[in-house]
Formats: structure tokens, sequence, C-alpha cells
């Protein structure tokens, strides 16, 4: 636990206010370098978001500094890109907090209420598209309330026709990671991979005693104590020799058992996410090895992990990328899935989805999307086979790394290709 706050510390991610410091600058990076590219990308010349207290919508903490949690009665920040000048003018209205005077124009004056100065600022900067946060395909970017909805077409009168929806903007906004966020990026996953690592050892599982609930119950404290969130569980659960079932959660690890954890941990301050899944071997008296047909199991997922990235760096959308993927693997003799995901901002996050668990097909809407250059993917995967050494019962081997796809795709922190023996 020490040399894991050491190393946070490091990386100015302890105490919780260097966290808070980092967060700003990163949402600044953002705003300079992101939001253009998406405002121009989408061809969404005015964004507005519109939140009240308590009705918090989600793209909020993708904008808001750390001193502002949340929207105070109503309040709404708009950007509007300038083409000829080719700069974005970022405006908060309505109530906000010291730490946005340094990011955002405050553009209302007294006497006004919300609704007059969106109707003012829009009037004046007549914008072709006036994008808001609406979609069918993922909750992050649906954050406008109908009521709200209501409310600022009221405001904008006649240029009530201009509103659309912002899905292509959001997306782009979020799917996209900054040069600052990528270095953080990999510090979390270091991080996460610590956590499994502590976690899959004697110094904590006591076979034959320890559960696999027992470790997903010590993770969290872990988590809590390092001063991270869990975004999900996290998971912990094992095959045995002898079952047919493929995921055994609550059960007391035995030797002979092979484990598996997925863990995603997330900043107080940093909106970042990670998602991993590394599997371990409880080894038998006498063994000092796993069997052999488990490490060709998990060289068939590594040769799964690197089919996929080949084709994330050259295919369009994420439905190529899945259906080319299936192929080559189907045709090297591996029995794959592959459901892999945007990462950042959300765990499961904005862009295009490779492979759905469940629906290893076309995936319409969200896997149509294209792959673009400087986003993070959760490769998340398995593969599996007919074990002889336990009776040719089908085992499979569930992998997740994070990588980052600029040009080339590489994994943020690495990746497993070795079981964790314990």
């Amino acid at each position: 636990m020490k040399a894991i706050e050491a190393k946070m510390e490091a990386a100015g991610l302890l105490p919780i206010k260097k966290q808070a410091e980092l967060s700003t600058r990163i949402l600044k990076e953002r705003l300079e370098i992101v939001l253009p590219w998406a405002m121009k990308k989408s061809g969404i010349d005015f964004w507005i978001i519109v939140s009240r207290e308590g009705c918090k919508d989600p793209m909020l903490k993708t904008l808001y500094p750390w001193d502002m949690y949340d929207a105070r009665r109503i309040g709404a920040l708009a950007f509007h890109h300038d083409k000829e000048k080719d700069i974005v003018r970022k405006m908060v209205i309505g109530p906000h907090s010291p730490e946005m005077e340094s990011i955002y124009q405050r553009v209302q004056e007294p006497g006004e209420t919300v609704w007059e100065t969106i109707s003012r600022i829009v009037r004046e900067c007549n914008p072709s598209k006036i994008a808001i946060n609406r979609s069918d395909i993922n909750g992050f970017c649906d954050g406008l309330s109908s009521t709200l909805y209501e409310h600022l077409k009221d405001a904008l009168g006649e240029n009530a026709v201009k509103l659309c929806d912002g899905e292509p903007l959001t997306v782009y906004w979020l799917q996209r990671v900054s040069p600052l966020e990528i270095e953080t990026m990999k510090k979390f996953v270091n991080i996460t991979h610590d956590i499994i690592n502590y976690s899959f050892s004697k110094q904590f599982i006591k076979v034959g005693i320890t559960t696999t609930t027992d470790i997903e119950w010590f993770m969290r404290d872990v988590i809590n104590r390092l001063g991270y969130q869990y975004w999900f569980g996290p998971d912990v659960d094992l095959q045995r020799k002898g079952s047919s079932v493929s995921r055994i959660f609550n059960e007391v690890i035995l030797p002979g058992d092979l484990i598996h954890c997925d863990v995603g941990i997330n900043g107080i301050y940093v909106q970042l996410h990670t998602d991993i899944q590394r599997v371990g071997y409880i080894l038998r008296n006498g063994e000092k090895e796993a069997p052999k047909e488990f490490s060709e199991l998990i060289a068939k997922g590594n040769r799964l992990q690197d089919i996929v990235r080949e084709n994330i760096r050259v295919c369009t959308t994420g439905n190529d990328a899945f259906l080319k993927s299936i192929e080559t693997a189907k045709s090297e003799g591996i029995k794959p899935m592959v459901y892999t995901h945007p990462l950042g901002t959300f765990g499961h996050g904005a862009g295009p989805i490779i492979g759905q668990y469940g629906n290893q097909s076309y995936i319409p809407g969200a896997g149509e999307r294209t792959i673009e250059d400087k986003t993070c993917y959760a490769l998340e995967l398995n593969v599996s086979d007919n074990i002889k050494v336990w009776d040719n019962q089908l085992v499979f081997m569930y992998l997740e790394e994070d990588i980052l796809k600029d040009g080339t795709v590489d994994f943020l922190d690495g990746r497993q290709e070795k079981l964790i023996l314990i």
C-alpha cells in the first residue's frame, strides 16, 4: 500500500488537492484542444448544456471543474465556434464556482434570468445549429430533461428551429483524450494492475478459507483507501475442474482453481476510468507452474488481442474491426469472443463498440461509429478451448487490457502474458 501511495503522490494524484489541481489542468487542455476539433468535425457551431440542481446532466462532469459538483438551481454552459476565427467562445450562465472564473466567460447581465441570457447570446452569435444533449444510443449524451427542453424552446423563440440532437458532437468530445489525459490514464492503469497483483497474492488469499467474495471486498477496501472509486464490482470468480459453470461466484478458493477478476477504477476529481481483467491459478501441492494447456490458452488470448489491435488500427468502424477480427481468429483455429468498448470519461465510453458480449454480430448505431485517433479502449475479449487435464472441460480465458489508438494501437501499461500463480 505504501508503494502504491508513493506512486500516486509522484503522479500528482495524492493528496486529493493535487488531484483537483490536475483535473483543472486537464479540463483547460480539453477545452483548448479537443472541443474545437469536436465542433468542427461534427459540423455544429453552438452547444448548450442546461441543467438543474438534483437532475445533473452527465456531460457536466466533463465540463465543470472540481469545485462545481452539480448545477445550482438552474445553470447553463454555452459554446460558440467562430468558424472564421476558428476559436470557441466558452460561456457560463447562472450560478458558478470560483474555479470557473479562469475557465469560462460570464455573460449574464444584471437583472437577466438564465433564459433571457440564453436567448440574447443565441441572437448575438446567430449560429446555424444549436446542439442539445439528446441521444437514442448513449445515456451520457441524453442529459437534457424534458422540462428544461420545453423551457429552452420557449426561451429561444424563432431560433428554436435550429435545435438539433448533439450526439455527434458529444460523442467526439468524449471520445478523444488529451495529451495530459493519456499520461494520467497510463498511471491509472498501472495502479489498477498493482491493486490486482496485491489482491491476487498469498499475502491475502488463504487457500481453502478465502472466498472470491472476500477478494472483492478486499479490493474495494484497497481502492477506497487509495482515494479512488470503483465504477462496477469489482467482480471475482473462478473456474473449477468438474463444473460446467464458467464463472463461479462466492466460492471458497481451492488448489487447482482458475481465478479471474474484473476491476475498474476512477478518480474523485480526474474523470478517467480503467477496466482490467486478469487471471490467476491456484497451485496444487507439488506444482510450480500451471498446466501447460492453460498457458497455451492465454497465448491464444494474446493472439486475439493482437488481431483486434491490428484491425482497430486499419479499420474504419467498430463493426469492421469486429467482423474482421472474428474472421481472422477463426481462420487460425481460435474460438473467439470480442466485446471491446471505448474507455475514458465513462467506463463504457463514447465511440464505436467492437462486438458485444452475448451479441457477436453486427451492432447498429454504436458499432457503426468511426474509429478515431487519440482514443482509448478496453480491449475486452475471451477465448475458450477443451482442456485435456480437466477431462476435456471447456475452459474460458477472460482477458481485458486498456489500450490507446494513436496511429499505432498500444497497451497503456502492458498486458498479461502469464497466469498469476498463487
